[in-house]
């Protein structure tokens, strides 16, 4: 037998007419040709008679090969295998990243196929198989490829953080605090970003939040942002509006308007009806205390605000803060406020005693010096049914005789402390006492108020005070009053 590529083999060597001749090519065309022997020897060949096997299957196809021809697409191209007596009626290419589920993707009779809309770095595996009308040939081996990377993707979720406004943003910056999530970045790590504000470009680092600074107050802006790797910058993502916030208010300015020994009124801003209706300002008072830190007192939407249980004549430094919608504005400067001094304090009403003569003396309690200044007490009398009183003694003693006193008539004395301020030559008077009544009389020593103390038990004074005067005239008309019934009652019974 002369088979394909004239390879020349003995296939039969016997007695027999007949021989079959197995592992042929279908599709192929053989010669055979015999020859006798006996024991004279071999006999000459016959003549060749051609051969043709029946068509089959075609052979299997060699692995196709795979041309990137952009990041996106590829040129599968593959040989003709042997048809094997029957011309290739299609090819089949199947593809897929999964390369036990590979789909059918082209049937046909070319030799090359293009496949587009590849995913960036993306795995993928194909093969081939021929068919004919004899049937289908093996599949070629299992080729593998990797699409080339691409630029990443766009970034679907972009918004403005409103919560992290007040933490992130120190005042009085206005911000805008961006986020988003990293979108795929098709087989290149991303390396940046590009924010598009208005009309600049801002470029952040792989960051997934970024807050844009020095940016004016209450506007709008239209923002989007693009991913970048090593490839290059991908698709810009969907606009979004971002408005920034209003300026916190600036603090206003401290006054105060009243000073006392133990408390300063403050005032700042304006307190108009019509500012309380529309305005949502909320103040903060502070206060500095011993160890140079500052305390808040005070917070809430008033204009004023009265610090009470102070010191006397003592420094005291304060600052403010207004707060509204848009945040927390600055503290003020510091401003520093004094408590006055204390005016001394009343005392208990003054002693009369009579001397010999038309001539009295008054007598009151003593008052401690108040901080380190002195004290002196200023006397005053009423004479009579003058309208005012007169001064008749200042000093630092606490008696004082008076003479040339009439008899019969209404004398009432009255003291009060005076504190002399020696470091600013300044007097403060103290509210005055309780007033006393007295009357000189020649024989006998009326009193007309409360029982003066002397020394001598027969010249006695009244020093009653105004209530204790009045309190005599009511027990008086009482007895009077109870006299009367019972003479009365004696006159009906007879």
């Amino acid at each position: 037998m002369t088979g394909p590529e004239e390879v020349v083999s003995e296939v039969y060597h016997g007695p027999d007419l007949e021989c079959t001749v197995s592992n042929l090519l279908p599709g192929t065309t053989y010669q055979f040709r015999v020859r006798a022997l006996n024991d004279g020897g071999y006999g000459t060949y016959s003549e060749a008679v051609k051969i043709t096997t029946v068509a089959g299957p075609p052979g299997q196809c060699k692995a196709p090969c795979l041309t990137f021809l952009s990041d996106s697409s590829v040129l599968v191209s593959w040989e003709s295998p042997e048809s094997f007596g029957a011309d290739i009626s299609e090819y089949r290419l199947e593809w897929g990243e999964d390369k036990e589920n590979l789909e059918l993707v082209y049937t046909g009779t070319a030799n090359s196929f293009e496949i587009d809309q590849l995913s960036a770095a993306a795995h993928y595996f194909c093969r081939l198989q021929a068919i004919n009308q004899a049937g289908a040939g093996s599949y070629s081996d299992l080729v593998s490829c990797r699409a080339p990377a691409s630029v990443p993707e766009a970034v679907t979720i972009l918004y403005v953080s409103e919560d992290e406004h007040l933490d992130t943003c120190p005042m009085p910056v206005v911000c805008l605090v961006l986020n988003w999530e990293e979108p795929c970045n098709n087989g290149s790590e991303i390396v940046s970003y590009n924010i598009e504000l208005g009309d600049s470009i801002l470029s952040v680092g792989k960051v997934t939040t970024y807050v844009i600074e020095d940016l004016p107050p209450e506007t709008t802006f239209r923002i989007r942002i693009q991913a970048v790797n090593e490839v290059g910058a991908g698709p810009f993502s969907h606009f979004i509006a971002a408005k920034t916030r209003s300026l916190p208010p600036l603090p206003p300015r401290l006054e105060c308007t009243a000073a006392g020994p133990q408390s300063l009124k403050l005032k700042w801003g304006e307190s108009s009806s019509r500012q309380h209706t529309t305005d949502d300002m909320v103040y903060l008072l502070q206060i500095e205390d011993k160890n140079k830190r500052f305390t808040s007192i005070y917070r809430g939407p008033s204009h004023t605000y009265k610090v009470q249980r102070l010191m006397e004549y003592t420094s005291y430094i304060f600052r403010i803060q207004a707060v509204n919608g848009a945040g927390e504005g600055p503290f003020s400067e510091v401003f520093s406020f004094s408590t006055t001094k204390s005016i001394p304090p009343v005392i208990k009403a003054p002693r009369v005693r009579q001397l010999e003569g038309n001539t009295c003396e008054i007598a009151w309690e003593t008052a401690p010096p108040m901080k380190g200044d002195p004290v002196n007490y200023i006397l005053q009398v009423l004479v009579g049914r003058e309208s005012e009183y007169k001064q008749v003694y200042k000093g630092d003693e606490t008696t004082y005789q008076i003479s040339g006193l009439q008899v019969n008539t209404d004398y009432r004395f009255r003291v009060c402390v005076c504190r002399r301020c020696l470091d600013t030559s300044q007097e403060l008077n103290g509210p005055f006492s309780t007033s006393v009544a007295f009357i000189l009389q020649r024989s006998e020593l009326m009193l007309t108020g409360e029982l003066g103390r002397t020394d001598d038990p027969k010249t006695k004074c009244m020093m009653p005070s105004d209530e204790q005067f009045a309190a005599l005239l009511v027990l008086g008309f009482a007895s009077v009053s109870i006299l009367f019934a019972f003479i009365l009652q004696y006159l009906f019974m007879k």
